[in-house]
């Protein structure tokens, strides 16, 4: 019996070594590869020459990283919890602040975006802007496992 149960230990063992290691590694997520492949695939879609670019980028990260501290502010407001004692009024002011962040992003971006265009053409920051919206829709896609429906076609 003993014989028997020491060879299926360690086959059992073997086989599982060998299920562990055909599984891929998972890939961590890299912020400077994210924004690599974005920068690349903008580039690509809406056909912006080196030049293009280099004027194009750093508006468009600027306006990014302003972006996202607005909206960490609004993830913080919405997040936080009024007492139970809370009137109306205190949710109301906490409403009037998220909205205000709003209001300062989308101001924010109507500044940026007109920086932009006196950077490259109007057509090209549109096109940037579509690109930009595919990628993350793509992206998000990727992270979901769902297949892409633009290369279906």
């Amino acid at each position: 019996m003993k014989r028997k149960i020491l060879p299926m230990f360690v086959l059992f063992w073997v086989l599982g070594h060998i299920q562990f290691m055909a599984q891929p590694p998972k890939r961590q997520f890299s912020p400077q590869d994210f924004v690599k492949r974005l920068e690349s695939f903008i580039v690509r879609e809406a056909c912006l020459t080196p030049t293009e670019a280099t004027a194009f980028f750093p508006i468009f990260h600027e306006l990014h990283d302003k972006q996202r501290g607005i909206n960490w502010q609004i993830r913080e407001l919405k997040k936080r919890s009024l007492p139970a004692h809370a009137t109306d009024k205190d949710y109301y002011n906490l409403i009037k602040e998220i909205n205000k962040l709003k209001i300062e992003s989308a101001e924010l971006e109507d500044l940026y975006y007109k920086k932009m265009c006196k950077a490259i053409p109007a057509r090209k920051v549109h096109e940037a802007m579509q690109a930009e919206d595919r990628f993350h829709r793509r992206m998000l896609r990727k992270f979901s496992n769902r297949p892409d429906k633009s290369k279906q076609k």
